[in-house]
């Protein structure tokens, strides 16, 4: 799945140098803590600033719930216990509401609002941090993978 879309991506006409800008600014929504709102913020930004849109989805859907969802939160938290100095150990509570997200239940906000202290505090923290590092190291990579490609494909 991810690499029919990096092919998709490797063959956007916008300038490499923008679409490398919109993926990563993708990758920068896909570690952000907004959970349930990755598209929407997605579709916002690509509307705003005329983003490729299949660059900036290419990007946020790196956060997918079947493979990188549940590696992401766990990196997230623990980045953010790590700053806090907070132990890395997620309380029982944290745990069920992480392995069983409700995004579309009230009851749900209000059980992370309780546990905002120990558990989204470090998540949110981790989760922009995990944001500006991966999207800073992604921009680079997916420019040079962009070049290489052009410069081969016009030989």
């Amino acid at each position: 799945m991810f690499r029919s879309a990096f092919r998709r991506l490797l063959a956007i006409d916008d300038p490499p140098e923008r679409t490398a800008l919109a993926f990563s600014v993708g990758v920068f929504i896909a570690f952000s803590p907004f959970l349930g709102f990755h598209t929407i913020v997605a579709t916002l930004l690509a509307f705003l600033f005329r983003f490729n849109k299949v660059a900036i989805y290419t990007g946020t859907f790196i956060n997918n719930p079947f493979l990188t969802l549940v590696p992401i939160i766990v990196a997230s938290y623990a980045i953010g216990a790590f700053i806090l100095g907070r132990p890395l150990k997620i309380p029982p509570s944290g745990v069920e509401l992480l392995k069983s997200p409700q995004l579309f239940s009230g009851d749900y906000y209000r059980r992370i609002f309780v546990q905002s202290r120990s558990v989204v505090e470090p998540f949110a923290i981790g989760g922009m941090v995990l944001s500006v590092v991966c999207s800073v190291l992604v921009y680079p990579i997916t420019l040079r993978a962009l070049r290489a490609y052009r410069s081969r494909r016009t030989r």
